[in-house]
């Protein structure tokens, strides 16, 4: 899986390459750029998504008439066939429940390749090759002797902001080493194989030198590239209004948004209550823990979100349920419920009248007359084998009175 999302992440590199030029390599404007192109590239999806849940609405008044029947009953056996009713109407109706979720399921590959663009900016933004990363980031937990220099993400993310600094940059060009070994893989930027630590060195100099690296700071004075968990002070606010901002646009989007009938009732628990919350709070535990450029993001994710799922509800809007519609549904239900019961009596009705026809033909004739067909199914076994039977027994009575007449005749 990583893979796979590795060569998304090549692939989307040029566009975050692309929104970070074209916004002077201002990151928290570059990080808006590209969420919101990735969110019209996907938009598509989202249109399948209303349409889908357009479809569901339409069908709200007959599942709600299914419902209503069934009310009263909790059993476990009236809760399943309440549900087997329900699937068999949507059959019916050629909907498919899963026709909304696939969209979704697209887009999370590329939601998640997102991540490794944002954590490791030396690659997919300044495009620095792997051997080049490991001795910047070796040189500069050297030279900064920076607490997180285990965690590779934070750590790419920092080292991308202190080289925005030219004076920082200078620093790090001067405490290179000056002899060492080549790194395993190591290609030059004109694409050539190094093989001298001496040439590698000059080349790496040459790219620090020449390229240009994202400005991390948003206003002047918030660093993005910082971890609130690892400097409270007032950055301790990032995590805090991540979860409010997130909470408040979950909430907003649910009222532009078709609620299933079953989600509905799902609200009243608890433990639904409790979701509305927990995904927020898990989202603030990430922030407070990872640089702040990813809780922006998402902060961006939520909001343009929020924004799209407003125009769809206006583009494509869902029908509204009337108290109308639903006593025409419970007609439409009872109808079918009396349709159906009418033709099982009938069914039954009609094997009944069949076996008792045969028997009362075995009874007559002593046997199955010639000619007859017999029909096929369980009921014509048991009719054959108690024809054989009352065969048997005639048979037996007519020898008997034979040897009664041959006495009497003596």
């Amino acid at each position: 899986m990583s893979t796979i999302l590795g060569y998304l992440a090549e692939g989307l590199k040029y566009l975050m390459i692309f929104c970070d030029w074209i916004c002077g390599h201002n990151y928290w404007i570059a990080l808006f750029l590209f969420a919101l192109i990735i969110k019209l590239v996907l938009f598509p999806f989202g249109i399948k998504q209303q349409r889908s849940q357009q479809k569901l609405a339409k069908l709200r008044p007959k599942e709600e008439a299914i419902r209503r029947k069934y009310k009263d009953k909790t059993d476990q056996e009236s809760t399943r066939k309440m549900n087997e009713e329900i699937q068999a109407m949507y059959r019916e109706e050629k909907y498919s429940q899963f026709s909304g979720c696939l969209p979704m399921l697209l887009q999370m590959p590329i939601l998640f390749s997102l991540y490794y663009i944002i954590q490791n900016p030396l690659h997919y933004i300044c495009r620095f090759g792997k051997a080049q990363i490991e001795v910047i980031m070796e040189t500069f937990h050297r030279l900064t002797g920076y607490a997180s220099a285990g965690s590779y993400q934070n750590l790419t993310i920092k080292a991308t902001s202190f080289l925005n600094d030219a004076a920082s940059r200078q620093s790090l060009i001067n405490a290179l080493p000056i002899d060492g070994t080549v790194p395993t893989g190591a290609v030059g930027i004109n694409g050539q194989a190094l093989t001298s630590y001496a040439d590698f060195r000059a080349d790496l100099v040459q790219q620090l030198t020449e390229k240009s690296f994202p400005n991390f700071k948003m206003f002047g004075f918030i660093d993005l590239s910082v971890t609130p968990s690892e400097k409270i002070f007032w950055y301790i606010l990032i995590p805090i209004v991540t979860f409010g901002l997130l909470l408040l646009t979950a909430k907003l989007q649910k009222k532009f948004t078709y609620q299933p009938l079953s989600a509905e009732l799902q609200q009243k628990n608890f433990s639904t209550k409790l979701m509305e919350y927990m995904m927020p709070a898990v989202s603030a535990v990430f922030a407070f823990s990872l640089p702040s450029a990813l809780a922006l993001y998402w902060v961006y994710q939520n909001i343009l979100g929020f924004g799209q799922q407003v125009l769809l509800a206006k583009l494509f809007p869902t029908p509204k349920m009337s108290e109308a519609e639903i006593r025409e549904a419970l007609r439409e239900a009872d109808r079918q419920a009396y349709e159906q019961k009418k033709a099982e009596e009938k069914r039954k009705k009609s094997i009944h009248e069949e076996d008792r026809a045969m028997a009362e033909m075995n009874r007559s004739t002593g046997g199955i007359p010639e000619g007859w067909v017999e029909p096929m199914g369980p009921s014509s076994a048991k009719t054959e084998q108690t024809g054989k039977a009352k065969g048997k027994k005639n048979s037996a009575i007519d020898r008997a009175e034979m040897k009664n007449d041959k006495k009497e005749d003596e």
